[in-house]
């Protein structure tokens, strides 16, 4: 294969791919040109998901008919002249490469007009080349109409997402606009206005429009100002968060940025106030001379680099944190030195009454009709008494049921004492038969201690009891079709973000097959139904969690989406960290005969070390 030239037909498409991805991107370089072009009143219409149309209307300084006709020629552009013109830049776009790709990869119709002229100019376009001109009658601003988008790259167009999803990405893009711009920004999606942001709208007003789950009092309030850099926003407190990161924005001299490091930064921030795998809100501004950060590091204009990145990030971290100071409270409550714990009082079950950390004021669900059989995973207790339940009907032989669990009487404090770190316990990668079992307690509130016939055992009992119960529910879907469901005594209304929202629609069919009902009343979901199986005290908290899932499991096939739902189901639903369970020989019984591993997300269940490993430790043998 020999080096040649491209031809100029295909060097323009490929720079017309590295801009255009689809037409979330579309949306933001037509965006950024009415916010240069100072708009304050800005209008997006999309339908399909903007494949079949992107519509963008603002009322900004316009352009001629001489400009016009420049607009769409590759580096054409009224923003930088020079080369020191990068490191000064005070606009969003600047390359002059936007609108000239999305002409040559799409039909694009331009209607502009400056306010002293007295009409204005349209051009029609087709794959970047004018095929109409013509005077005409316009308001102040420009119009541009995108249609037909990769049209002319048949390839390139099979691989955009389906219209819903393409649709939530643009969604995305008008909230980062609304968030950083005082503007009247409108936005309306296949002819249904989805936002309407005034101009003096607050940023927490507008976030509270977004995230319609949060509460004003979820919102703390930053702000920092010195020689480096101005640093200014909101944050949530430490108890309220998702399970991702699509909560938290940040902002450079009002450009979005995508940026690893500052996510990172801003949750430390937190220190230990945060729970595992909760990451909180956050949408955070940081003004900064234009000479100190480089915007022109990525087609799409997403990433930046600081001059002195460790010293913004510093600077960010020490502002989250003194934030937290000042308007977090926190109680601690202490427990005599005297008292014990009594390990053998440990009296609540599998219960599944708090299936979720309850919030304040959470709604409960009540049920129309009696439960069923079906219930043995509301009350673990019953279930494993139960004889209706065909897999539990032989007596449980694997367990010696005569033992007392250890009771500390006295605590040691070992000091000066060394060891040398080992390997000892190793994970359990294979079950090849039931063998005889002793628990002999729990440790950290959270592991079983087992001794079986050559070994010693720890087992992560929450971790056990997920996959358990996401068995159960796997079995169930695939056997019958569909989990089935209770419908409530009063209908549950769940408030959620505009994309949450989506995705919780788009894939109604999905969850009704997981024994979840609902339907859409005035941009509310109402919850009629919840899986008969389990009992779901924060039945928001798991449309949430499953939104969440849903929304990074665009590529899966059905049936894989499907046991990502239940294993979010069964992890809500288990036994965690601080219960007190009981019914534990009949957990681990079936974990050793259905040889289960792991739990639905990977996390090994136990750990082992053997009888003859801790002999050689003690020098016996």
């Amino acid at each position: 294969m020999r080096i040649k030239v491209l031809n100029p037909e295909v060097v323009m498409k490929i720079a017309a791919g590295e801009v255009v991805s689809g037409p979330s991107s579309v949306v933001k370089e037509l965006v950024e040109n009415s916010l240069d072009a100072q708009a304050d009143n800005i209008t997006v219409e999309i339908l399909d998901g903007g494949k079949s149309l992107i519509r963008v209307d603002d009322n900004g300084i316009g352009m001629t008919e001489e400009e016009l006709e420049l607009s769409i020629l590759p580096h054409a552009t009224s923003k930088i002249s020079s080369i020191e013109d990068l490191y000064q830049l005070k606009t969003f776009g600047f390359r002059g490469e936007a609108l000239s790709s999305i002409s040559r990869v799409s039909r694009m119709k331009i209607t502009s007009k400056p306010p002293e002229k007295e009409v204005g100019t349209m051009l029609d376009i087709l794959a970047g080349k004018i095929i109409e001109k013509k005077r005409v009658n316009s308001s102040d601003g420009t119009k541009i109409e995108i249609m037909d988008l990769f049209f002319n790259i048949p390839a390139r167009r099979k691989f955009l997402k389906s219209d819903s999803a393409e649709g939530r990405y643009v969604t995305e893009v008008i909230e980062k606009f609304a968030f950083t711009n005082n503007i009247n920004l409108t936005y309306i999606r296949d002819n249904k206005e989805i936002y309407k942001f005034s101009s003096d709208m607050d940023l927490i007003t507008k976030c509270l429009k977004i995230y319609p789950e949060l509460k004003r009092d979820d919102i703390i309030e930053i702000e920092h100002n010195d020689s480096l850099c101005k640093i200014s926003g909101i944050i949530s407190q430490p108890k309220v968060g998702r399970n991702n990161r699509t909560a938290q924005h940040f902002f450079v001299n009002n450009r979005y940025i995508k940026a690893a490091s500052l996510y990172s930064v801003l949750e430390k921030g937190y220190g230990e106030m945060l729970e595992k795998s909760v990451h909180p809100y956050g949408i955070i501004f940081i003004e900064i001379s234009p000479d100190m950060v480089d915007v022109n590091v990525h087609p799409q204009k997403l990433e930046v680099k600081f001059t002195d990145e460790q010293r913004v990030a510093s600077l960010l971290k020490k502002v989250v944190r003194e934030a937290l100071k000042e308007n977090t409270h926190y109680t601690m409550e202490f427990i005599s030195s005297n008292d014990t714990l009594d390990v053998n009082n440990r009296t609540s079950s599998f219960s599944v009454q708090n299936l979720y950390n309850k919030k304040e004021n959470s709604q409960k669900v009540e049920f129309l009709k009696n439960k069923t059989k079906s219930d043995y995973l509301q009350n673990m207790d019953e279930f494993f008494n139960s004889s209706e339940i065909e897999d539990l009907q032989e007596p449980n032989t694997h367990f010696d049921n005569n033992y007392k669990l250890y009771e500390p009487s006295k605590t040691f404090d070992f000091k000066g004492f060394e060891y040398q770190k080992n390997q000892a316990f190793t994970p359990v990668k294979k079950i090849d038969s039931v063998e005889k079992l002793r628990i002999l307690g729990i440790v950290a509130e959270r592991y079983l201690v087992v001794e079986g016939e050559d070994k010693l055992l720890l087992v992560d009992f929450h971790a056990a009891h997920e996959r358990y119960i996401y068995e159960i529910l796997k079995e169930n879907l695939y056997e019958n079709g569909g989990l089935t469901s209770d419908l409530l005594l009063t209908p549950l209304k769940i408030s959620l973000d505009e994309v949450r929202r989506g995705i919780i629609l788009d894939n109604k069919d999905h969850l009704e097959k997981l024994g979840i009902k609902l339907e859409e009343e005035d941009k509310e979901i109402i919850l009629k139904g919840l899986p008969s199986l389990l009992k779901i005290d924060d039945a928001e908290r798991l449309i949430f969690e499953i939104a969440d899932e849903l929304r990074i499991s665009n590529f899966d096939q059905q049936s894989n989406i499907l046991d990502k739902s239940l294993a979010t189901m069964a992890c809500r639903a288990a036994v965690k960290t601080k219960d007190n369970p009981t019914g534990m020989e009949t957990l681990l019984n079936n974990i050793f005969e259905k040889k289960l591993l792991t739990c639905p997300h990977g996390r090994p269940i136990m750990l082992q070390i053997t009888f003859k490993t801790i002999d050689k430790y003690f020098e016996r043998i």
